[in-house]
């Protein structure tokens, strides 16, 4: 069984965010962790299943699935993997896992995250080949299957889009609401405010008017 961080992981801070991020973008992609996915070998007649920690099928389609199966799905299979390793599943994850994701899923990137460390390893398809992937200057991979940045942020493993913004959590969208809320109120003062001076000035010129007309007055003898 994943562990609570991991489950966290995967839930809070990858399928959530990223789901609404294909929504507001228009994507289409099956996005899922901890669920089997059933395929068949290319020349087998045998059903097999796999279960990812975290996976995405590009252009597949979100309609409630517990489970991915391809030939049910028009054969597509996962585009993008991650998998937390951890001494009872790393050999099975640099082994068996990545010979079926690189051969038969043709999966495009697959990433292997320490839970401890958070250490990142990366993987890109390339002519049938499994080719490690370099981070950016800031620590950061892309992920070409996603169009996304992956790294890690305050202790998590998180996502982000090639403009520097975070795909956002449900709980970091109510901490925006409430700054934004929170900043409108304070513009809404600061309005009253400035609107108050603006009245006092006005009520004061006003004043210095009269004062001056009614000396105005006296000086003519009216």
């Amino acid at each position: 069984m994943d562990s609570d961080w991991v489950c966290d992981q995967t839930r809070i801070y990858l399928i959530d965010p990223l789901r609404h991020h294909f929504e507001q973008s228009g994507r289409d992609g099956f996005v899922s962790g901890d669920t089997f996915i059933y395929f068949v070998p290319p020349g087998s007649r045998k059903i097999r299943r796999l279960g990812p920690d975290f996976y995405v099928v590009a252009g597949g389609k979100s309609a409630g699935q517990t489970k991915w199966v391809s030939w049910e799905e028009g054969g597509l299979l996962p585009t993008t993997i991650f998998e937390f390793v951890s001494p009872t599943t790393e050999s099975r994850d640099r082994g068996h896992k990545f010979c079926v994701y690189r051969d038969v899923f043709k999966t495009e990137d697959y990433f292997l995250i320490h839970p401890e460390t958070l250490a990142i390893e990366g993987f890109h398809l390339s002519h049938g080949h499994y080719v490690a992937l370099s981070p950016a200057a800031d620590g950061w991979y892309w992920v070409n299957s996603l169009g996304l940045w992956l790294g890690v942020l305050d202790g998590w493993i998180r996502l982000r889009t090639p403009a520097s913004e975070l795909l956002t959590t449900g709980r970091e969208v109510g901490q925006e609401q409430r700054e934004q809320a929170r900043q409108e109120r304070e513009r809404a003062e600061r309005e009253r405010e400035r609107a108050e001076r603006e009245r006092e000035r006005a009520e004061k010129a006003e004043a210095q008017l009269n004062e001056l007309q009614a000396e105005l007055r006296r000086l003519r003898g009216d």
